[in-house]
């Protein structure tokens, strides 16, 4: 049974939302690569140059999106966020772009409970796996089991090694 549950995406309306707000940012589109901008000064300067988003290809086959394309929907809009807003990638930064990414997910939602929800998953994915960086310089492999960990309990989340 938990096979199949490891199969479906943690919130498909969530995903589709995802998809949603990444027709409409960043100008232009945004492109997958092995190579994208790591750190804020190579962000800035790669979009301050004019060239095209680009998001990292890698670390996608683990995540509470299942399917890739989603994973870089929702990196593509991060990172946006990150450069149109000059957040830059510490924490402050990084849970300065994941407030108004749920702020963006509220007005998509249909009901507080759901835009609750949607903020809480997006918590744990951004800043949830921030710490987990922070402590172990190191993303989780498994994002998904760590996002669902975090729900439940962030200490124990962060505790863990993923």
């Amino acid at each position: 049974m938990n096979v199949l549950l490891t199969n479906r995406p943690l919130d498909i309306e969530l995903n589709c939302a995802i998809l949603e707000i990444a027709t409409r940012v960043p100008p232009g589109g945004f492109d997958v690569a092995e190579e994208a901008p790591s750190t804020w000064a190579e962000l800035k300067t790669h979009l301050d140059s004019g060239k095209r988003l680009v998001v990292y290809s890698g670390g996608s086959e683990e995540t509470i999106y299942v399917d890739p394309a989603v994973n870089y929907a929702f990196r593509a809009w991060h990172d946006h966020l990150h450069y149109i807003n000059q957040f830059d990638f510490s924490l402050d930064g990084e849970t300065a772009v994941c407030d108004e990414q749920c702020r963006v997910l509220a007005t998509m939602s249909r009901d507080e409970r759901q835009a609750s929800r949607w903020c809480r998953i997006i918590q744990a994915e951004v800043i949830g796996q921030k710490l987990y960086h922070r402590l172990y310089d190191l993303f989780p492999a498994d994002q998904r089991a760590f996002v669902l960990s975090y729900l439940e309990n962030p200490d124990s989340a962060l505790a863990a090694r993923w």
